[in-house]
């Protein structure tokens, strides 16, 4: 191989490998939706703070959506979107329009406008969302997650940023507290839970320790979801939520919701650049590009509200680099050498 061939595929891989970072994005791809359910969502009690978006139907009863006025897709000014019915008998639906891709059926609750067009393609986001649960397993595991007395203590890597847990759902299901040590107050904390139940509750664990961080729990293997009084996000895209009574503070991602929990509109996910996550620019897992919003391009996040993950100086890139020129004019010499030999 000619050796300004080798540079260029050494320049190549080292500079693909060493300082890739990608976009952890949560809420962009729903608008910054409270809450998306891939099929149905239904209750009959409580309330949802901010939006809902489903690829399903939507059937409340005696509930209340949007009240704190944090509607979805901006200008789009959306409430309420689903792929399939939408039924209200009994509550409200605030400060923004309702979508239904069938029909719309509201009841002893004040009337709603509708929104003329579907913001988004139902279809894409289930696939953006459950790829994103995959891709975020692929990330190294920078702390740790251990018992300790009746609770967990959660230990990070101590250089802030961001922070990768790998921890099965069993450390959580009777644990009842959580001990904080090496983190840094504002930083990302993302939670790989593995196992098929997922559950928070059986311990009546307290969350109020990560009141302060950017929290991220991928529930990527559970089929049953039952967390409550959570402070922090939840990621399960092929869960149930069938558990009652309870309140989670972030924004939920689930296959289908059956629940009185209550969803409260705060601890968003703020979008985060991870270091070696792959958000669809390297082809190591296909990760879909994020839906159309339904009238162009999606609403970029300011930079103001992207966290920037530890990314280490390409020091030794540097390194490896002039090393590479070296030999190559090392190369250039001997063949200029042997050249004049045989002149």
């Amino acid at each position: 191989m000619p050796i300004k061939r080798r540079l260029a595929l050494l320049c190549a891989v080292l500079c693909a490998g060493s300082a890739h970072a990608g976009i952890v994005n949560l809420t962009t791809p729903i608008g910054g939706a409270n809450i998306y359910v891939i099929h149905d969502f239904t209750s009959y009690s409580s309330d949802v703070e901010g939006a809902i978006v489903a690829g399903g139907n939507v059937t409340l009863s005696n509930y209340a959506v949007n009240a704190k006025n944090k509607d979805a897709f901006g200008a789009k000014d959306i409430a309420v979107a689903a792929g399939g019915n939408v039924k209200l008998s009994n509550g409200s639906i605030n400060n923004g329009l309702v979508y239904a891709g069938g029909t719309t059926s509201i009841s002893s609750a004040p009337a709603v406008s509708s929104a003329a067009s579907s913001p988004v393609d139902f279809k894409v986001l289930e696939s953006y969302y459950k790829t994103l649960a995959k891709n975020l397993t692929e990330l190294d595991p920078t702390g740790t997650v251990a018992p300790l007395w009746s609770g967990v203590k959660i230990t990070g890597s101590g250089n802030g940023g961001v922070d990768v847990f790998n921890v099965s759902a069993d450390m959580f299901a009777t644990s009842s507290s959580w001990t904080l040590d090496k983190l840094t107050p504002g930083e990302t904390l993302i939670f790989n839970i593995s196992g098929k139940s997922g559950t928070f509750n059986n311990g009546g664990i307290g969350f109020g320790p990560l009141d302060g961080y950017n929290v991220l729990f991928n529930f990527y293997e559970a089929t049953s979801l039952n967390v409550k009084g959570v402070i922090g996000s939840v990621l399960a895209p092929y869960a149930t939520v069938s558990e009652n009574w309870g309140v989670i503070n972030g924004n939920v991602i689930v296959d289908t919701w059956a629940s009185t929990v209550q969803v409260n509109a705060n601890h968003y996910f703020t979008a985060v650049d991870v270091k070696g996550f792959n958000d669809g620019s390297k082809p190591v897992i296909d990760l879909p590009t994020p839906p159309s919003t339904g009238g162009g391009n999606l609403p970029v996040e300011a930079p103001g509200n992207v966290q920037t993950g530890d990314v280490p100086e390409p020091g030794s890139l540097a390194l490896l680099l002039a090393g590479a020129v070296a030999a190559a004019a090392l190369h250039r010499s001997r063949k200029r050498a042997a050249s004049s030999a045989r002149a």
